[in-house]
């Protein structure tokens, strides 16, 4: 059985299914990396926003900047 050059072509196409599903691919994984960015850049705020709170009480000279609970007081404030 020898095919033609018609036949042979056919098989080397992709179908229109296929590239739908490779299109729904690509955009799944980049829905998925950008998911990841934001969640990160989520994470990545909240921790300089920590850092900088530390910041502000260490320049207040407070000694109380580790305790969650008491609000920092700078030394001889009253």
């Amino acid at each position: 059985m020898s095919q033609n050059r018609w036949e042979q072509e056919e098989y080397l196409e992709p179908s229109e299914e296929e590239l739908e599903a490779a299109a729904r691919a690509r955009k799944l994984i980049v829905l998925g990396v950008m998911a990841v960015l934001v969640i990160a850049g989520i994470l990545l705020v909240n921790k300089l926003r920590d850092a900088g709170e530390l910041q502000d009480c260490l320049m207040t000279h407070a000694t109380n900047c580790g305790d969650p609970s008491e609000q920092p007081a700078p030394i001889g404030a009253r």
